[in-house]
């Protein structure tokens, strides 16, 4: 089966090859400051236990986010979940504030997702994108911090255009730049993000192996990689799927998955692999699915150790 699909994507890619797209420059991510204030009289919560004896709390309030410095305004929806492992202890946070009619300091208009990642007694970051509108090619990545009710989102936010159409050929993301898939977009050869380097993929297809070792920012929703996926030592949080807040389909993966090392927030759920899975050392959110509405399919031996 697995020969077969990938025979059939490598055809999709050459009957599209009239339709080559230009390949759009990444940019070096700019400081982005934004605050947002919920409405406490919103607040719903429902408690449950999984098949592992967690507890997880679901939370959903509302909200609306204001620009301090190139961020975004508009009402946002959040839904979060927390995980207490009964095993050690130990309370991770994925989610996400869904902001439905945001726009940007540059007039861009439309729904964006600030999806949320963190661990019990450390900082909750967040990666913004998967994007509608003419925000569609919003992307960046936040640290949140709260005083007195009002949380502020400090981080790096960028709006060069995404790649669409098919791009032949190696991808390379520079060290310090920001580059993005855009849904439908066919990346037909191999991805190296470089160290301290941003990627985005929604809805996209990479013919070929992806490799990001020490990047910043990586997010990849719903998007079908060819060959194996690596991504360690990130500096910013990693986002492979993540159906259960409804921002991040999970992804197809034929071939190999690293995900080691990366110390910011990892969340990798919802993910079909067919070949090994290895998760190791990494820290924060919901590391490898623990959600059971958005567990991971693997056809393949998995090996998971160090993850906290």
């Amino acid at each position: 089966m697995k020969k077969s699909r990938v025979l059939l994507l490598g055809t999709l890619a050459v009957g599209a090859a009239l339709a080559f797209a230009a390949l759009a420059t990444g940019e070096p991510p700019v400081p982005s400051v934004f605050t947002d204030v919920t409405n406490p009289a919103t607040r719903v919560t429902t408690t449950f236990v999984d098949a592992n004896g967690d507890t997880v709390t679901k939370t959903t309030i509302d909200g609306n986010f204001t620009s301090v410095a190139n961020g975004m305004t508009g009402l946002f929806h959040t839904t979060i979940f927390r995980i207490a492992h009964a095993a050690t202890g130990k309370s991770d946070t994925t989610g996400v504030d869904i902001c439905t009619a945001c726009v940007d300091t540059a007039g861009h208009t439309g729904s964006i997702a600030n999806h949320l990642i963190g661990v019990s007694g450390g900082t909750t970051h967040t990666d913004l994108g998967n994007a509608t509108g003419t925000l569609v090619n919003d992307r960046g990545t936040f640290a949140l911090s709260s005083a007195s009710g009002v949380t502020t989102d400090t981080g790096v936010l960028a709006k060069s255009p995404c790649i669409s159409g098919v791009h032949a050929g190696p991808l390379t993301v520079a060290s310090g730049d920001s580059q993005c898939l855009a849904s439908g977009a066919i990346q037909a050869g191999p991805v190296d993000v470089q160290r301290g380097g941003h990627f985005y993929s929604s809805g996209a297809m990479i013919l070929g192996p992806l490799t990001a070792d020490m990047p910043g920012a990586v997010s990849i929703c719903g998007t079908f990689v060819a060959g194996p996926l690596t991504v360690s030592g990130a500096t910013a949080p990693v986002l492979i799927g993540e159906p259960a807040t409804g921002d991040c389909p999970g992804n197809q993966i034929a071939g190999p998955v690293w995900i080691t090392g990366n110390t910011t927030g990892t969340d990798f759920s919802g993910n079909t692999v067919y070949g090994p899975a290895t998760l190791t050392n990494d820290v924060g959110g919901f590391v490898f699915g623990e959600l059971p509405m958005a567990a991971n399919t693997i056809y393949g031996p998995v090996t998971t150790s160090g993850n906290a």
